[in-house]
């Protein structure tokens, strides 16, 4: 079994399995004396052909040498627990001569020897060999009485790839080891005389005292001192650097050691055709993994190594009989109380109605405030139940009593009547101690309390709670138990103390306790019979199913009658994993779907053809299987695998229908991120300056998601800018021309509209949710959400925002403002849906500010295709590529695009354009005029202002001369980009009237007087002056080569 010496526990194979590094550790080649080598030789048909062709002389020099089994290990620490010799018996052998030496080896691996020179003695077949006796390394046993160690076995798990073909043999510390041993013991009859198996190191991984010098110290710190003294004993040939991948605990990083240790096991392979069917039924992303690392898992398959020696986990439910070595395995609370823990019958006896009741006080110490003894009647109760007693013939062996007074009255009495010598009086038999309301009335008393349930675990000042009497009265029950076996023994208390004592043997919970035993307590002289079980409370008086609580629990074989032990061992946590989708609801105890008994678990293992049976079987929980779940890829065998394995144990087949498996987050340059390497990032650094958006964005858009993930900060700023940012200044335009006090009176509902943009961007936003339904269907993340990115920045920021400008700032109509509004909040509103899930916080944000609830409570939207348009989509599409073009014209002239140019000529098949299409054309080019043309004409082909541009299906020829009016026109617009820049970074709104000061050239001021109107209407201001008075903000700068001075003030 795989151990942790520092967790002190064994791993299963799939814990194993994630914790793999690859290392780099010394490989020894080691000489083993041969002790029968010529007794052994000529046996075989093979050995006598070669004794015949070898002379005699050469067959007494070799019977002179020295010869030697050569061994290879890479694990010297586990050399001392050697008790044999592995080889294959299918492999070649032979003895090979090296200076005055000869050693054993495979035939294949004569490599070892390049550096020096050899010659091959003999060959012979490995099953030849076995048998051979070789002097012990250590001697850690003794070989006289173990004669069959110290021999060379068979392994058919040897190999001639590496090594020497000779494996050392140490059972204790390696499953094939040890399988060679059983397999070599099972043919000796003897036990005394088997090969034995040497435990030479503690669970601490340090070797034990029979190790001699070597004692106490930790195995893997020993592997230099074990090859020096092998060295100095002239036993050690070589030795080398092995690189190879070697298990670390995944818990705390320690190097595991295989210990040959006793484990429970859960046989997976009776399920694995079950695992591998089921595994086909689940959509795997990235899909490799179906048949890849998870399927190459399950056809490797192992069982389930499910315990642990550790204190804190869910503790195996089997109890032990140490006299009949039966197991049992207790199911439920309700199996668990049903079971037999005492052979003693229990009565408990209230005391008889006394002065204490009269008075309705609390008495609970000695010396009693108030002496209350039995009244009349109270005696009379009493006296009732010992001719009751009598009568039925029951013979009371123990009584136990408290000692206040009127229950010393009561014990008495019974003992008067029934002629018992021996009453024993015991404190923890008192009732609850009431404290500073000693000898106060019972209502004064209660007050104490605002809710019943408070009693347990609220005590008053100097008194107790309920539970701390529950554990007193029952930890008396227990130790009374456990002293007598047979008896019948009578408890005389009172009510309190009594009914936490009726709760306490049948497990109940507080909601439990006030439910079943306070509507019916114990009256004065009322006489019960309990029956005694072991629950585990822990010291709070809860019921607390774990250790050590639960180690305390002993029960009757059913067998043979003895008491039964629980064994020690916890669950593999990852069983607690797999347990999750059924764990969590409680199920089947607390399913509407499923009752669970023994019949039931027994249904499970054997089916049956009945249909009563069949019906009787359990039922999944009704939330199962899960849609998805997402991890890590190393989850393939660790959470991923116990899900699967635990619900196919069940017969429920796959707990899960989808599983996304992610990649590992690494440094920018593709290592792993580590503290000693210094490239980790702290991520509440980064959720603190980008967000949480942010970062979620970066990682689903970054790449697949099977895929590592190179973590760069650039990375995240450039999501912030360009997806993030964009997103929210989409919004904050909208803010600035819609007031708050309109948004609750807005629905953004699909808008009717008349304008082409319009149509065109609720046309792109169904599309967009149709895909985005599609691919998120599929569990497609990444492209759904780049596809989300893609609308966002390029056809609603970059088009439809910026093309639709006019219509907010200077409409029309205020129909035509209402559309746009309209159409904008609709599509913002819509995309806040569809973001939701990815950024949950800004989705929520913007949602909240259109005037509604939380987006994510309500449903995703729904595509509508009546308004997707594919041919206005296509054609805007070609609207897209032609200003693409034209653009890419304006560049190549060296012409900016605030530089309005005269004329635009678009070769056109059909030469009949929609003039809002082609308006947009002039608007985004900044032309005068759009002409549509079947041919560009010879004329303008000639002639050099024009520059013609073709690309794909699309021919431009733009028209590059600027006239002075042109000229003019660019610097007024100009003039008012740097005005409203001004405006922005004074944070004005377009609602604040300003005065627009400047100072200039002559002719520039010219230009500006003459176009004052136009500058004022396009920013927004009152006037445009002479400087005058000191500026909120002011500015200077250059236009086309003329100094400008402007300052802009609030009116």
């Amino acid at each position: 079994m795989p151990y942790c010496p520092r967790c002190q526990t064994t791993l299963s194979a799939h814990e194993v399995a994630q914790g793999y590094k690859k290392i780099a550790e010394s490989a020894i080649y080691i000489k083993l004396k041969i002790r029968n080598w010529k007794s052994r030789r000529g046996k075989g048909p093979l050995l006598n052909f070669i004794s015949e062709i070898f002379s005699e002389s050469q067959t007494k020099d070799s019977e002179s040498q020295n010869s030697y089994l050569l061994v290879w290990t890479t694990t010297p620490w586990t050399l001392p627990a050697n008790v044999a010799v592995a080889l294959n018996p299918k492999l070649k052998y032979v003895e090979v001569q090296v200076g005055p030496e000869s050693f054993v080896l495979a035939k294949e691996r004569l490599s070892v020897f390049e550096a020096h020179t050899y010659k091959i003695l003999r060959e012979f077949r490995g099953e030849e060999l076995i048998g051979l006796e070789y002097e012990p390394l250590y001697l850690t046993c003794n070989p006289g009485v173990y004669t069959s160690a110290f021999k060379v076995i068979k392994g058919d798990f040897v190999v001639s790839s590496e090594g020497t073909g000779l494996v050392h043999i140490a059972p204790a510390f390696g499953e094939d080891d040890l399988e060679a041993v059983k397999n070599q013991n099972r043919k000796i009859k003897d036990e005394q005389k088997q090969i034995p198996i040497l435990m030479t190191v503690d669970e601490k991984g340090r070797f034990i005292e029979e190790v001699g010098k070597f004692a106490g110290m930790f195995v893997r710190d020993t592997d230099k001192l074990l090859i020096k003294d092998l060295e100095e004993r002239g036993i050690l040939y070589k030795e080398e650097k092995y690189e190879h991948d070697y298990p670390f605990c995944w818990r705390c990083d320690t190097a595991l050691l295989y210990y040959a240790k006793k484990s429970w096991f859960i046989e997976m392979q009776k399920v694995k055709k079950a695992l591998l069917k089921n595994n086909q039924k689940i959509n795997w992303i990235p899909d490799h993994l179906k048949e890849g690392r998870f399927g190459e898992w399950l056809r490797d398959l192992k069982d389930w190594a499910i315990s642990r020696e550790r204190y804190w986990g869910t503790p195996l439910p089997i109890w032990y009989c140490p006299k009949c070595q039966n197991f049992e395995v207790i199911g439920s609370k309700k199996e668990l109380f049903s079971r037999k823990f005492s052979k003693n019958r229990y009565f408990i006896l209230r005391h008889g109605y006394s002065e204490m009741n009269k008075k309705d006080i609390i008495i609970s110490t000695l010396p009693e405030k108030e002496e209350c003894f039995l009244t009349s009647e109270g005696e009379e109760e009493i006296k009732t139940i010992a001719e009751f007693l009598k009568n039925e013939k029951i013979k009371i062996d123990l009584m136990f009593s408290s000692d206040l007074l009127r229950t010393t009255q009561t014990a008495g009495i019974i003992s008067k009547e029934l002629g018992i010598d021996t009453i024993y009086f015991d404190e923890r038999l008192r009732d609850i101690q009431a404290g500073i309301f000693e000898g106060k009335t019972t209502k004064e008393y209660h007050s104490f309390w605002k809710t019943p349930k408070e009693r347990f675990i609220k005590s008053p000042p100097e008194g107790e709670s309920y539970n701390q009497v529950k554990m007193r009265i029952y930890q008396f029950l227990k130790e009374i138990n456990k002293k007598y076996e047979g008896k019948t023994i009578l408890i005389v208390s009172h009510q309190r103390t009594l009914d936490m004592l009726r709760g306490a043997v049948e497990g109940l919970t507080p909601d439990e306790f006030l439910e079943k035993i306070e509507p019916n307590k114990t009256k004065t002289g009322e006489l019960r019979e309990i029956e005694f079980r072991i629950f585990p409370y822990n010291n709070e008086g809860e019921l607390d199913f774990h250790r050590p609580f639960v180690d305390e629990i002993e029960i009757y074989c059913q067998r043979c009658g003895s008491r039964m032990k629980k064994i020690p061992e916890v669950l593999d946590c990852w069983f607690d994993s797999g347990s999750m989708p059924f764990a969590q609801g409680n199920w089947p105890f607390a399913s509407a779907f499923a009752e669970v008994s023994a019949l039931d678990r027994q249904s499970r293992l054997r089916p049956t053809k009945s249909a009563d049976e069949q019906n009787k079987k359990l039922r999944p929980p009704e939330l199962f299987p899960a849609d998805y779940i997402s991890e890590a890829v190393d989850q393939t065998r660790g959470w991923f695998y116990t899900l699967l394995a635990v619900s196919t144990l069940l017969e429920f087949g796959t707990p899960y229908k989808n599983v996304i498996s992610l990649g590992h987050v690494l440094d920018k340059k593709g290592e792993k991120m580590s503290k000693s390497k210094g490239n980790t990032v702290d991520p509440t650094n980064i959720l603190e300056e980008y967000g949480a958006d942010v970062l979620r964005w970066y990682f689903f858009t970054i790449n697949q998601p099977g895929d590592s993930k190179r973590f760069d900060e650039a990375g995240l700023k450039d999501c912030l800018n360009k997806f993030i940012l964009t997103l929210w200044n989409s919004y904050s335009f909208f803010e600035t021309y819609i007031s708050k006090k309109e948004i609750p009176n807005s629905k953004f509902q699909t808008p009717e509209s008349k304008l082409l943009l319009n149509k065109w961007i609720i046309s792109k936003l169904n599309t967009l949710t149709e895909k985005i339904t599609a691919r998120l269907d599929r569990y497609d993340i990444v492209l759904g959400a780049r596809a989300i990115e893609e609308f966002t920045i390029d056809e609603f920021s970059n088009w439809y925002i910026r093309r639709s400008r006019r219509h907010f700032q200077k409409p029309k109509s205020e129909t035509e403002k209402n559309e746009a509004v309209q159409t904008l909040g609709y599509v913002l509103l819509t995309l806040s849906k569809l973001c939701a899930p990815f950024i949950p916080f800004l989705s929520e944000t913007i949602y909240r500010n259109l005037g509604l609830g939380s987006v994510h409570l309500e449903d995703w939207p729904k595509f509508e295709k009546k308004f997707i348009n594919r041919k206005l989509e296509e054609q805007m599409d070609l609207v897209r590529r032609i200003c693409a073009l034209g653009l890419k014209l304006r560049a190549k002239a060296g012409i900016k695009v605030r530089q309005p140019l005269s004329k635009l000529k678009i070769k056109e098949q059909k030469p009949e354009a929609d003039k809002e299409l082609l308006n947009l054309i002039k608007e985004e080019l900044n032309v005068k005029e759009v002409e549509t043309t079947r041919e560009i004409s010879e004329e303008i082909k000639r002639q050099k202002n024009w520059l013609i541009e073709t690309e794909g299906d699309i021919t431009l020829a733009l028209d590059t001369e600027i006239t002075l009016k042109l000229k003019e026109e660019s610097q007024i617009r100009e003039l008012i980009r740097q005005i409203q820049d001004m405006r922005k970074k004074a944070a004005l709104t377009p609602k604040d009237k300003i005065i627009v000061q400047y100072k200039t050239s002559a002719e520039l001021e010219n230009l500006i007087r003459n176009n004052k109107e136009l500058i004022r209407n396009e920013t927004f201001a009152e006037d445009l002056i002479l400087p005058e008075g000191s500026a909120l903000i002011e500015k200077e700068s250059e236009i086309d080569g003329e100094k400008l001075w402007l300052g802009l003030s609030v009116k």
